[in-house]
């Protein structure tokens, strides 16, 4: 499941400085300095085939997994070793604890071997070629960990895939973080993310060799920064669960232990046969959750700052009645997207309106995107209960009942008070086919209300009244139910 928040406008006038920063470095490393790696990698595959490297490790491997009775794996080297494909057959070879350490100590052959100091010269011949390739030289060994690989390694990265996907994640949550908590926090943030990440990865790979590079970690550290930061603030999130996508407004909060829960299904599932560093991933959203929380009274007295200036950004907005603040108030929390709270408003203004039929459109315009809340029943009963008989209300009344009865969730909700208006309303106008649905729902939500039998009766009337003896006869059956006796 991939969820990720779009928040904007938050706070604003803040320009992310620390923010470009990092970008800066990411793409100048991975453009500039990382440019010629690809070449650097061939030069250094080329002088392992072409030296006694390659026919004396690959034997010395497969002992080695002789010795460890280890046929899967021999098969799969003997495999890529027909195919002459090295890099592949160091992969495996550097993959090997075991193995990687006899290279590493110089012990793989004896002193007495003749090929020994060939192998030794060689060896280091080939080290020496690693040590230009940028990517290789500032990444962050699990085999041999340092405190500068696990700086450098997070402004590396493995591809233009992999550098674009970690910037686009970075500046979707990284500026309200570096907003709410300023520069040098969210460096520090960043840094210290990272290097813990670093050292989840490593713990989760048991030291085995293997390289890490690439910002994610960092990042899932501002993640969880953010979701912390904004707390239970109510913000928008776009979710893509296998082939479905939608976006929903939940609390910020409820993205860490879904981030959480989600990186370790997909480390148990795929992290011995992916690539993808979960467990730095895994280690980057607990400490940044940790390294923030002594920040989050800050955080939040700038959110009600920034909420208090942004209500009071319109000195022009009417104040002619209270239904017109609150639209104006309304208007201002749908432009930030705050959905639900501008629900919530509408129904206020909607309470308020006094028959005003451009408000009332208005409030049910919002609020029939969202059906089953229960600003949304607020808005319908009060246009539902309207007593004017002007076209223009009749329209808004009959509009706003068909989509009511259709829509509602989790079902449409009379009281016997609304359905006597609203008979009386359809009777008096020939609406029938509402008249006889109105009596259908209340008879289906108050079965044994008083007031049902006299409102069915009433209804009966108007039908036959109407030329219409078959719809009365169908409302007459429901005079004979025991529920009415």
């Amino acid at each position: 499941m991939f969820m990720m928040p779009y928040v904007t406008r938050l706070i604003r006038g803040y320009i992310p400085f620390a923010i470009a920063l990092i970008v800066a470095v990411c793409c100048f490393n991975f453009f500039v300095l990382q440019a010629n790696d690809a070449q650097r990698y061939q030069w250094a595959y080329d002088y392992y085939a072409g030296s006694v490297l390659a026919p004396v490790e690959a034997e010395a491997f497969k002992a080695h997994l002789r010795e460890q009775r280890n046929g899967t794996a021999l098969r799969d080297f003997e495999a890529l070793e027909a195919q002459n494909a090295i890099p592949l057959m160091l992969q495996q070879m550097e993959a090997d604890p075991q193995f990687s350490a006899r290279i590493d100590q110089g012990t793989l052959l004896t002193t007495n071997d003749p090929q020994y100091h060939d192998w030794r010269s060689a060896r280091a011949q080939f080290e020496q070629i690693e040590s230009r390739i940028v990517t290789e030289r500032f990444a962050f060994d699990t085999a041999a960990p340092d405190w500068a690989g696990a700086i450098t390694h997070q402004f590396l990265h493995g591809g233009t895939g992999h550098l674009v996907g970690n910037m686009v994640v970075l500046l979707l949550v990284g500026p309200v973080v570096e907003a709410l908590i300023g520069f040098i926090p969210f460096v520090c943030l960043f840094l210290i993310g990272g290097i813990a990440a670093a050292g989840a990865q490593w713990l989760v790979t048991h030291g085995a060799p293997g390289g890490l590079i690439g910002a994610s970690g960092a990042i899932s550290a501002v993640m969880a920064a953010f979701a912390v930061l904004l707390g239970t603030r109510r913000i928008p999130f776009f979710y893509f669960l296998v082939v479905y996508f939608d976006v929903i407004k939940a609390p910020a909060l409820i993205a860490l232990p879904v981030w959480l829960v989600n990186e370790a299904v997909q480390f148990y599932w795929f992290g011995d046969a992916s690539r993808i560093a979960y467990g730095a991933h895994f280690g980057g959203l607990l400490a940044g959750a940790l390294l923030v929380l002594p920040l989050r009274p800050r955080a939040i007295r700038k959110l009600a700052a920034a909420s208090e200036s942004q209500e009071a950004d319109d000195p022009h907005a009417p104040a002619s009645s209270s239904a017109a603040r609150h639209l104006e108030r309304a208007r201002r929390l749908m432009a930030r997207q705050q959905f639900d709270e501008a629900r919530a408003v509408y129904a206020q203004a909607a309470q308020d309106a006094h028959g005003d039929i451009d408000t009332l459109r208005e409030c049910f315009n919002v609020a029939r995107l969202s059906p089953a809340s229960r600003d949304y029943h607020r808005i319908v009963m009060r246009i539902l209960a309207l007593k004017s008989r002007q076209q223009e209300v009749q329209h808004l009344v009959l509009d706003t009942f068909s989509h009511y009865l259709t829509e509602a969730q989790p079902r449409p909700l009379l009281s016997p008070a609304l359905a006597t208006v609203l008979i009386e309303r359809f009777a008096e106008t020939g609406c029938l086919p509402q008249l006889e649905r109105t009596i259908r729902v209340l008879h289906a939500s108050a079965p044994a209300h008083e007031q049902l039998a006299p409102l069915i009766r009433r209804a009966i009337a108007a039908m036959n009244t109407a030329g219409e003896p078959q719809r009365a006869q169908a409302l007459k059956t429901l005079l004979d139910r025991k529920t009415l006796a």
